[in-house]
């Protein structure tokens, strides 16, 4: 994004300011404050950019921000009792965030956006291991990753969590516990287990831990073999680790593809639009965005491609970039698509990191279908609208994966009634 000057009399030299801007790319939240008094002060009314961390955020010195600071400086001196500084600058900033009424714009506190910037990332700082709370509160290693931190040192599924650097963890909630094991890179953390009526320690050396979002498996059925993708979730490092799977299940000489996003909430716009062109001829559209005065049109850029047969698996969980995989795939791929009505999410967010830690993610775009179409506050709705069943547990029956398969191995509706 361009710096800008909107005020032809500024009366500031630009190349000075500009060079300003330049050296002191973060700013806190006091500095901001300041730099407005400074500037009302001189009578300098310019719109400028200052840099929050990774974003930019535009301000543009009117006169109704100086209520604001008026407000915040009255406040902070004449409240009867002691004022956080940080906290009341936050509340100011999540009132504005909060104005808007849009549920995806938000204000994040430093630890929201530090778990928030994890998740989309795809990668944390920690010891590789998923764990669960059960309704006595004991907690459980669910899965150790293989290879990482924690398994190298010799923690096993099943292992109960009962102390973490000789603190007791009873009682305490999984993400008390997740933020107590959680730490620098390369700092050691000790975990105290139970396994079976033997308890044991651990000394396990933190390590950035990539998130697996993806699992593949390949499925027989009437003699054909179908790969079979689940994608959790759209991550920073989902697409190196799809085109990994993808390519492991096409090695087995796969017939079709089932892709699952069930339950996916979404993630980043580049990673599923990545994904698509695994599979799009070139110059074939992906998507469409629109903005406040434009609709623009995006379409794959790459010559690899497939032709075999897919079917894309949703449901009420399916938000946002798993909606427009299915879309996509649905009008351009010419993919089956089998579940039910999606969530109904066609906005698009930029996140913001201030200084301080804290975030705030905005509504800036709407992406539209190949066709032109919105799915917001009404879904995505599926070629085939089955709801899922699992009659028989204990085989995993899947009524919506079996429908997928019928349809990719040919067989009729006849045969499926």
């Amino acid at each position: 994004m361009k710096d800008r000057f909107n005020n032809k009399n500024d009366k500031l030299d630009k190349k000075e300011y500009f060079n300003f801007l330049n050296k002191n790319k973060k700013f806190n939240l006091f500095e901001v404050i300041a730099i407005m008094i400074i500037t009302t002060i001189f009578g300098m009314f310019f719109g400028g950019i200052l840099m929050y961390g990774k974003g930019t955020i535009n301000f543009g010195i009117k006169k109704e921000l100086t209520e604001f600071m008026d407000t915040y400086t009255e406040i902070l001196n004449e409240y009867y009792t002691d004022i956080d500084e940080k906290g009341l600058l936050e509340a100011g900033v999540n009132g504005m965030v909060s104005y808007l009424g849009d549920p995806y714009s938000v204000f994040m506190d430093a630890k929201t956006a530090k778990a928030f910037n994890e998740k989309v990332s795809g990668e944390y700082v920690g010891i590789g291991t998923e764990i669960i709370q059960y309704s006595d509160m004991k907690v459980e290693v669910k899965e150790v990753y293989e290879n990482g931190p924690a398994y190298k040192a010799g923690m096993r599924n099943g292992d109960i969590i009962i102390k973490v650097d000789g603190n007791d963890v009873t009682g305490k909630s999984v993400s008390e516990i997740s933020n107590m094991v959680k730490g620098q890179d390369g700092t050691e953390v000790k975990i105290t287990v139970l396994r079976g009526e033997e308890e044991k320690e651990f000394s396990v050396m933190r390590s950035s831990i990539d998130i697996h979002s993806i699992a593949s498996e390949v499925i027989e059925h009437e003699n054909k073999k179908i790969g079979y993708i689940k994608i959790d979730l759209f991550a920073a490092n989902t697409y190196e680790q799809f085109k990994n799977n993808l390519e492991k299940v096409e090695k087995e000489k796969i017939d079709s593809l089932i892709i699952d996003v069930r339950g996916n909430s979404g993630g980043y716009l580049t990673t599923v639009s990545d994904i698509l062109e695994l599979f799009l001829k070139k110059g074939d559209m992906i998507y469409q965005l629109k903005t406040k005065d434009k609709i623009e049109k995006f379409y794959a850029k790459t010559d690899e491609h497939r032709n075999y047969k897919i079917a894309v698996l949703v449901n009420g969980g399916s938000a946002s970039a798993s909606e427009l995989l299915a879309a996509c795939m649905k009008d351009t791929y010419g993919a089956y698509t089998v579940g039910t009505v999606t969530y109904g999410k066609s906005k698009v967010q930029k996140t913001q990191d201030l200084s301080n830690g804290s975030a705030i993610k905005y509504t800036f775009q709407e992406w539209l279908t190949p066709k032109g179409e919105s799915v917001g506050n009404k879904g995505f709705e599926p070629d085939y609208i089955l709801k899922y069943q699992s009659e028989d547990e204990e085989h995993q029956y899947d009524s919506q994966l079996q429908k997928a398969l019928d349809l990719l191995t040919g067989k009729t509706e006849t045969e499926d009634e």
